[in-house]
Protein backbone atom coordinates (compact mmCIF):
# COMPACT_ATOMS: atom_id res chain seq x y z
CA UNK A 1 0.00 0.00 0.00
CA UNK A 2 2.16 2.82 -1.30
CA UNK A 3 1.42 6.51 -1.43
CA UNK A 4 -0.66 7.31 -4.52
CA UNK A 5 -3.62 9.28 -5.86
CA UNK A 6 -6.99 7.97 -4.68
CA UNK A 7 -6.09 4.33 -4.35
CA UNK A 8 -9.20 2.14 -4.45
CA UNK A 9 -8.32 -1.07 -2.62
CA UNK A 10 -11.87 -2.40 -2.99
CA UNK A 11 -13.85 -0.87 -5.89
CA UNK A 12 -17.57 -0.23 -5.79
CA UNK A 13 -19.94 -2.11 -8.06
CA UNK A 14 -23.64 -2.81 -8.24
CA UNK A 15 -24.80 -5.69 -6.06
CA UNK A 16 -26.13 -8.78 -7.84
CA UNK A 17 -29.49 -7.95 -6.27
CA UNK A 18 -29.54 -4.52 -7.93
CA UNK A 19 -28.38 -5.92 -11.26
CA UNK A 20 -31.13 -8.56 -11.26
CA UNK A 21 -33.82 -6.03 -10.31
CA UNK A 22 -32.53 -3.64 -12.98
CA UNK A 23 -32.77 -6.42 -15.59
CA UNK A 24 -36.29 -7.30 -14.41
CA UNK A 25 -37.61 -3.74 -14.16
CA UNK A 26 -38.68 -3.29 -17.81
CA UNK A 27 -39.67 -6.94 -18.19
CA UNK A 28 -41.80 -7.68 -15.13
CA UNK A 29 -44.73 -5.91 -13.52
CA UNK A 30 -43.41 -5.12 -10.04
CA UNK A 31 -45.72 -4.69 -7.11
CA UNK A 32 -45.54 -1.21 -5.58
CA UNK A 33 -43.43 -2.60 -2.73
CA UNK A 34 -41.03 -4.29 -5.16
CA UNK A 35 -40.79 -1.14 -7.28
CA UNK A 36 -40.02 1.08 -4.29
CA UNK A 37 -37.39 -1.36 -3.06
CA UNK A 38 -35.71 -1.43 -6.47
CA UNK A 39 -35.78 2.36 -6.83
CA UNK A 40 -34.31 2.66 -3.33
CA UNK A 41 -31.37 0.48 -4.34
CA UNK A 42 -30.80 2.52 -7.48
CA UNK A 43 -31.01 5.74 -5.49
CA UNK A 44 -28.59 4.45 -2.87
CA UNK A 45 -26.05 3.36 -5.47
CA UNK A 46 -26.32 6.72 -7.22
CA UNK A 47 -25.55 8.47 -3.93
CA UNK A 48 -22.55 6.26 -3.28
CA UNK A 49 -21.14 7.12 -6.70
CA UNK A 50 -21.57 10.83 -5.92
CA UNK A 51 -19.63 10.34 -2.71
CA UNK A 52 -16.88 8.46 -4.57
CA UNK A 53 -16.55 11.36 -7.00
CA UNK A 54 -16.19 13.81 -4.11
CA UNK A 55 -13.49 11.68 -2.53
CA UNK A 56 -11.66 11.35 -5.83
CA UNK A 57 -11.74 15.12 -6.29
CA UNK A 58 -10.97 16.32 -2.77
CA UNK A 59 -9.49 13.43 -0.75
CA UNK A 60 -7.00 11.67 -2.97
CA UNK A 61 -4.46 11.31 -0.17
CA UNK A 62 -5.79 8.12 1.35
CA UNK A 63 -6.84 4.63 0.19
CA UNK A 64 -10.49 3.54 0.25
CA UNK A 65 -12.31 0.23 0.49
CA UNK A 66 -15.84 0.52 -0.83
CA UNK A 67 -18.99 -1.54 -0.52
CA UNK A 68 -17.84 -4.06 2.08
CA UNK A 69 -20.01 -6.83 3.52
CA UNK A 70 -18.53 -8.37 6.67
CA UNK A 71 -19.72 -10.68 9.45
CA UNK A 72 -19.23 -10.42 13.18
CA UNK A 73 -20.86 -12.75 15.72
CA UNK A 74 -23.17 -14.17 13.02
CA UNK A 75 -24.35 -10.67 12.12
CA UNK A 76 -23.75 -9.23 8.67
CA UNK A 77 -22.98 -5.53 8.34
CA UNK A 78 -22.27 -3.35 5.33
CA UNK A 79 -19.72 -0.54 5.07
CA UNK A 80 -20.42 1.95 2.28
CA UNK A 81 -16.92 3.39 2.33
CA UNK A 82 -13.87 2.91 4.56
CA UNK A 83 -11.04 5.44 4.40
CA UNK A 84 -7.59 4.52 5.73
CA UNK A 85 -5.68 7.51 7.14
CA UNK A 86 -2.51 7.70 9.18
CA UNK A 87 -4.54 8.91 12.19
CA UNK A 88 -7.12 6.10 11.99
CA UNK A 89 -10.00 4.60 10.04
CA UNK A 90 -12.90 6.61 8.66
CA UNK A 91 -16.31 4.96 8.31
CA UNK A 92 -18.70 6.65 5.89
CA UNK A 93 -22.39 5.70 5.74
CA UNK A 94 -23.91 7.41 2.69
CA UNK A 95 -27.58 8.28 2.36
CA UNK A 96 -29.13 9.69 -0.79
CA UNK A 97 -32.46 10.72 0.71
CA UNK A 98 -34.33 13.38 -1.28
CA UNK A 99 -37.10 15.69 -0.06
CA UNK A 100 -38.27 16.84 3.38
CA UNK A 101 -37.89 14.64 6.46
CA UNK A 102 -38.74 15.11 10.12
CA UNK A 103 -37.08 13.77 13.26
CA UNK A 104 -39.48 13.15 16.15
CA UNK A 105 -37.47 11.73 19.04
CA UNK A 106 -36.03 8.45 17.75
CA UNK A 107 -38.47 8.36 14.83
CA UNK A 108 -37.58 9.51 11.33
CA UNK A 109 -40.39 10.10 8.84
CA UNK A 110 -41.32 11.94 5.68
CA UNK A 111 -43.53 15.00 5.84
CA UNK A 112 -46.49 12.83 4.79
CA UNK A 113 -45.96 10.66 7.88
CA UNK A 114 -44.25 7.63 6.36
CA UNK A 115 -41.77 6.23 8.90
CA UNK A 116 -38.37 4.87 7.91
CA UNK A 117 -35.56 3.08 9.68
CA UNK A 118 -33.57 5.42 11.87
CA UNK A 119 -30.30 5.90 9.89
CA UNK A 120 -28.43 6.85 13.09
CA UNK A 121 -29.27 3.44 14.57
CA UNK A 122 -28.10 1.75 11.35
CA UNK A 123 -24.85 3.70 11.35
CA UNK A 124 -24.23 3.01 15.04
CA UNK A 125 -24.83 -0.72 14.53
CA UNK A 126 -22.28 -0.79 11.71
CA UNK A 127 -19.68 1.05 13.79
CA UNK A 128 -20.24 -1.20 16.82
CA UNK A 129 -19.91 -4.41 14.81
CA UNK A 130 -16.85 -3.11 12.99
CA UNK A 131 -15.13 -2.22 16.28
CA UNK A 132 -15.81 -5.75 17.55
CA UNK A 133 -14.59 -7.17 14.25
CA UNK A 134 -11.28 -5.30 14.57
CA UNK A 135 -10.69 -6.10 18.24
CA UNK A 136 -11.41 -9.80 17.77
CA UNK A 137 -8.70 -9.86 15.10
CA UNK A 138 -6.21 -7.94 17.26
CA UNK A 139 -6.50 -4.61 15.44
CA UNK A 140 -6.87 -1.89 18.05
CA UNK A 141 -7.38 1.19 15.88
CA UNK A 142 -9.21 4.50 16.28
CA UNK A 143 -12.39 4.85 14.20
CA UNK A 144 -14.25 7.98 13.19
CA UNK A 145 -17.74 7.33 11.87
CA UNK A 146 -19.86 9.72 9.79
CA UNK A 147 -23.39 9.61 8.42
CA UNK A 148 -23.31 11.52 5.12
CA UNK A 149 -26.46 12.91 3.50
CA UNK A 150 -25.19 13.45 -0.02
CA UNK A 151 -28.28 14.75 -1.83
CA UNK A 152 -28.46 18.58 -2.05
CA UNK A 153 -32.27 18.37 -2.17
CA UNK A 154 -32.52 16.79 1.29
CA UNK A 155 -33.94 18.74 4.24
CA UNK A 156 -34.12 17.43 7.81
CA UNK A 157 -36.36 19.21 10.29
CA UNK A 158 -35.57 18.93 14.01
CA UNK A 159 -32.15 17.55 13.10
CA UNK A 160 -30.26 16.33 16.19
CA UNK A 161 -27.03 18.12 17.09
CA UNK A 162 -24.56 15.38 16.29
CA UNK A 163 -21.09 16.02 14.81
CA UNK A 164 -21.14 12.62 13.11
CA UNK A 165 -24.18 13.63 11.01
CA UNK A 166 -23.20 15.60 7.92
CA UNK A 167 -26.07 17.37 6.16
CA UNK A 168 -25.78 18.63 2.56
CA UNK A 169 -25.15 22.23 3.66
CA UNK A 170 -22.29 21.04 5.89
CA UNK A 171 -20.57 18.89 3.30
CA UNK A 172 -18.11 21.47 1.93
CA UNK A 173 -16.79 22.44 5.37
CA UNK A 174 -16.65 18.79 6.39
CA UNK A 175 -14.47 17.97 3.39
CA UNK A 176 -12.23 20.93 4.16
CA UNK A 177 -11.73 19.61 7.69
CA UNK A 178 -10.99 16.11 6.41
CA UNK A 179 -8.38 17.53 4.05
CA UNK A 180 -6.57 18.99 7.03
CA UNK A 181 -6.92 15.88 9.23
CA UNK A 182 -6.09 13.00 6.93
CA UNK A 183 -2.75 11.79 5.62
CA UNK A 184 -1.56 8.80 3.60
CA UNK A 185 -0.92 5.79 5.88
CA UNK A 186 1.76 4.19 3.74
CA UNK A 187 1.97 0.50 4.61
CA UNK A 188 0.33 0.85 8.04
CA UNK A 189 -2.84 -1.08 7.16
CA UNK A 190 -1.49 -3.71 4.77
CA UNK A 191 -2.35 -6.68 7.00
CA UNK A 192 -5.74 -5.24 7.95
CA UNK A 193 -6.69 -4.60 4.33
CA UNK A 194 -5.68 -8.13 3.36
CA UNK A 195 -7.83 -9.53 6.16
CA UNK A 196 -10.85 -7.38 5.30
CA UNK A 197 -10.66 -8.31 1.62
CA UNK A 198 -10.37 -11.96 2.59
CA UNK A 199 -13.43 -11.74 4.87
CA UNK A 200 -15.56 -9.68 2.48
CA UNK A 201 -18.69 -11.46 1.23
CA UNK A 202 -19.97 -11.02 -2.29
CA UNK A 203 -23.62 -10.65 -1.27
CA UNK A 204 -26.33 -11.34 1.26
CA UNK A 205 -27.30 -15.04 1.48
CA UNK A 206 -31.00 -14.37 0.88
CA UNK A 207 -31.41 -11.35 -1.41
CA UNK A 208 -34.82 -9.70 -1.47
CA UNK A 209 -35.84 -10.67 -5.00
CA UNK A 210 -39.30 -11.23 -6.49
CA UNK A 211 -40.07 -14.60 -8.02
CA UNK A 212 -40.06 -14.66 -11.81
CA UNK A 213 -40.35 -17.11 -14.69
CA UNK A 214 -39.19 -16.85 -18.28
CA UNK A 215 -42.69 -17.02 -19.73
CA UNK A 216 -44.03 -14.06 -17.76
CA UNK A 217 -41.25 -11.63 -18.71
CA UNK A 218 -41.60 -9.13 -21.54
CA UNK A 219 -39.23 -9.83 -24.41
CA UNK A 220 -37.37 -7.20 -26.38
CA UNK A 221 -34.37 -4.86 -26.31
CA UNK A 222 -34.73 -2.12 -23.74
CA UNK A 223 -33.29 1.38 -23.48
CA UNK A 224 -30.08 1.79 -21.48
CA UNK A 225 -31.33 5.13 -20.14
CA UNK A 226 -35.04 4.91 -19.35
CA UNK A 227 -35.22 1.06 -19.38
CA UNK A 228 -38.96 1.19 -20.00
CA UNK A 229 -39.01 1.66 -23.77
CA UNK A 230 -37.95 -0.86 -26.37
CA UNK A 231 -35.29 0.20 -28.82
CA UNK A 232 -37.28 -0.53 -31.93
CA UNK A 233 -36.08 1.77 -34.72
CA UNK A 234 -33.05 0.38 -36.56
CA UNK A 235 -31.12 2.39 -39.13
CA UNK A 236 -28.37 1.56 -41.56
CA UNK A 237 -25.61 2.99 -39.34
CA UNK A 238 -25.94 0.22 -36.78
CA UNK A 239 -27.68 2.49 -34.26
CA UNK A 240 -30.89 1.97 -32.33
CA UNK A 241 -33.22 4.68 -31.10
CA UNK A 242 -35.44 4.65 -28.05
CA UNK A 243 -39.05 5.45 -28.86
CA UNK A 244 -39.49 7.06 -25.43
CA UNK A 245 -36.50 9.20 -24.46
CA UNK A 246 -34.87 9.11 -27.94
CA UNK A 247 -31.60 7.79 -26.56
CA UNK A 248 -29.22 6.62 -29.30
CA UNK A 249 -27.09 3.52 -28.82
CA UNK A 250 -25.11 1.13 -30.99
CA UNK A 251 -27.03 -1.99 -31.94
CA UNK A 252 -24.22 -4.22 -30.69
CA UNK A 253 -24.10 -2.67 -27.18
CA UNK A 254 -27.91 -2.90 -26.89
CA UNK A 255 -27.91 -6.58 -27.87
CA UNK A 256 -24.97 -7.36 -25.58
CA UNK A 257 -26.82 -5.79 -22.66
CA UNK A 258 -29.83 -7.97 -23.44
CA UNK A 259 -27.61 -11.07 -23.53
CA UNK A 260 -26.02 -10.18 -20.19
CA UNK A 261 -29.48 -9.69 -18.70
CA UNK A 262 -30.49 -13.11 -20.04
CA UNK A 263 -27.41 -14.74 -18.47
CA UNK A 264 -28.01 -12.94 -15.18
CA UNK A 265 -31.69 -13.87 -14.92
CA UNK A 266 -31.37 -17.42 -16.26
CA UNK A 267 -27.86 -18.73 -15.53
CA UNK A 268 -29.09 -22.29 -16.08
CA UNK A 269 -30.09 -21.61 -19.70
CA UNK A 270 -27.64 -21.89 -22.58
CA UNK A 271 -26.99 -18.82 -24.71
CA UNK A 272 -27.89 -19.76 -28.28
CA UNK A 273 -28.74 -17.73 -31.36
CA UNK A 274 -32.34 -18.93 -31.22
CA UNK A 275 -32.73 -18.16 -27.50
CA UNK A 276 -31.38 -14.62 -27.89
CA UNK A 277 -33.49 -14.04 -31.00
CA UNK A 278 -36.59 -14.92 -28.96
CA UNK A 279 -35.33 -12.95 -25.92
CA UNK A 280 -35.03 -9.86 -28.15
CA UNK A 281 -38.55 -10.55 -29.45
CA UNK A 282 -37.40 -10.75 -33.06
CA UNK A 283 -36.49 -7.04 -33.16
CA UNK A 284 -32.90 -7.87 -34.10
CA UNK A 285 -32.21 -10.15 -37.02
CA UNK A 286 -30.99 -13.72 -36.56
CA UNK A 287 -27.79 -13.11 -38.53
CA UNK A 288 -27.01 -9.95 -36.58
CA UNK A 289 -27.35 -11.82 -33.29
CA UNK A 290 -25.13 -14.62 -34.61
CA UNK A 291 -22.45 -12.11 -35.63
CA UNK A 292 -22.51 -10.44 -32.20
CA UNK A 293 -22.30 -13.79 -30.41
CA UNK A 294 -19.36 -14.98 -32.52
CA UNK A 295 -17.51 -11.69 -31.96
CA UNK A 296 -18.02 -11.42 -28.19
CA UNK A 297 -18.41 -14.95 -26.83
CA UNK A 298 -16.67 -18.31 -26.96
CA UNK A 299 -18.40 -20.83 -29.19
CA UNK A 300 -19.02 -24.35 -27.90
CA UNK A 301 -20.51 -27.35 -29.71
CA UNK A 302 -21.53 -27.75 -33.33
CA UNK A 303 -24.65 -27.43 -35.44
CA UNK A 304 -27.93 -27.20 -33.52
CA UNK A 305 -26.03 -27.95 -30.30
CA UNK A 306 -23.95 -24.75 -30.60
CA UNK A 307 -24.03 -22.40 -27.64
CA UNK A 308 -21.90 -19.50 -26.38
CA UNK A 309 -20.01 -18.79 -23.16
Amino acid sequence: MKGCDYLILKPRSESSELLILRALSPRKNFTEKERQYYLGLEKGYEGELKFDKLMETHLNEIPFLNDLLLEQNNSLFQIDSLGCSKDGLYLFDIKNFEGDFIVDGETWKTTNGTELKNPIHQSTRCETLFRKYLLERKFNLPIKSYLIFINPHFTLYNAPINPSIILPTQLDKFIEKLQMDISNPGTKYTKLVERILSDHRSGYPNPNLPKYEYGELKKGVFCSECRSNMLSDLDRTGKVFCGGCRNVESLESAVLRSIWDFQLLFPEKKVTTVEIFKWCNGIVGYRTILRILIKNFKREGNGKATFYL
